[in-house]
């Protein structure tokens, strides 16, 4: 991965920037966009820099952003910055309503996530990507090092809270991130602080989402593994999530809204560790190009966007993972 001070001339050349997370902005993007340009004005005071939320913010992430007073846009002006930033965004497709507008931008763009960027018509000048990564903030992190800095006390209690979040609350954390929260716990970040933010209940409509993805399953067990498909109309993640509690070893969830489609994909650690089938990678990534979208994730958890028909592409999913699964016994 290339190191941060390679674009320090351009941070300091730079009047203003401008630093994009993907839509439905979860913690690990907002801490991340929010750390980050708190590290860019440690660089250059004089930058001015606006953090672009399309789409708005998650529950979780709604907290975040009152308790660390965090200022972000829905829908920033870009024309006059001299450099963007996509933060835990891995392709275009994600930034939904500004995606055509980054598109025509002809300023440097900067990838910072842990899944490695899709193919892009508009190509990115940087990539700082690490899909070993479990968070995009641990990268963010990495900055610091990099520049020889230490994180403020305000900056290592968002990273952590990122961290917390995407990590489940370190249940996927890898021994790089224990070191890594041990560092910002000695910058004056404390976990207790924030366990009330990962606390809150689910509103009426994630739990319907949730019992309609139940009802609505097809589920089929395939070479001794239990893969459910289904779909709902919102919260796929949290239904996928849920029919991985339920006892499916992967379970695929699809929603379709004003034409476009968006599936969560979700499996056990024994799956991935029997199967080798990495979700981002092996399926979301193909699923991505089927329906003429993107996809991409981490080995548990995946996303998909895209355009088509919903029941071809669910059942198109499947046919993939049983194709993955034959090549996977077949090792």
């Amino acid at each position: 991965m290339l190191n941060f001070s390679r674009i320090k001339k351009t941070l300091l050349s730079s009047r203003r920037a401008a630093i994009l997370t993907h839509r439905n902005c979860d913690p690990d993007a907002l801490c991340s966009a929010y750390v980050l340009s708190r590290l860019m004005k440690r660089v250059n005071p004089k930058l001015r820099i606006i953090i672009g939320t399309p789409e708005g913010l998650n529950k979780t992430s709604i907290k975040i952003k009152e308790e660390f007073k965090v200022r972000a846009d829905t829908n920033p002006d870009l024309r006059k910055a001299d450099m963007l930033f996509l933060v835990d965004t891995n392709s275009l497709q994600q930034l939904g309503p500004l995606q055509e507008s980054v598109e025509k931008i002809d300023k440097p763009i900067v990838v910072v996530d842990h899944h490695y960027p899709s193919e892009s018509r508009r190509p990115f000048t940087y990539k700082f990507c690490d899909d070993a990564s479990p968070s995009t903030c641990e990268i963010i992190y990495g900055f610091y090092r990099d520049l020889a800095m230490k994180p403020k006390k305000r900056e290592a209690a968002a990273l952590l809270v990122g961290i917390l979040y995407e990590t489940r609350y370190l249940r996927l954390a890898t021994s790089k991130t224990l070191l890594t929260v041990a560092n910002l716990i000695r910058s004056g970040a404390k976990v207790e602080v924030f366990e009330s933010f990962f606390e809150a209940p689910m509103d009426d409509s994630e739990r319907m989402a949730r019992i309609k993805s139940a009802q609505r399953s097809k589920v089929i067990r395939y070479e001794g593994y239990i893969i459910a498909t289904s779909r709902v109309g919102s919260h796929q993640a949290s239904a996928a999530r849920a029919l991985t509690s339920l006892g499916a070893d992967l379970a695929i969830v699809g929603g379709e809204e004003k034409g476009e489609l968006k599936l969560s994909l979700r499996s056990t650690s024994e799956f991935y560790s029997k199967s080798g089938i990495h979700l981002g990678r092996d399926i979301a990534k193909p699923l991505g190009d089927y329906i003429k979208g993107a996809g991409g994730g981490h080995s548990l958890a995946a996303g998909v966007n895209g355009y088509g028909n919903l029941e071809n592409t669910l059942n198109k999913s499947l046919e993939l993972v049983k194709e993955l699964i034959r090549n996977s016994k077949n090792r």
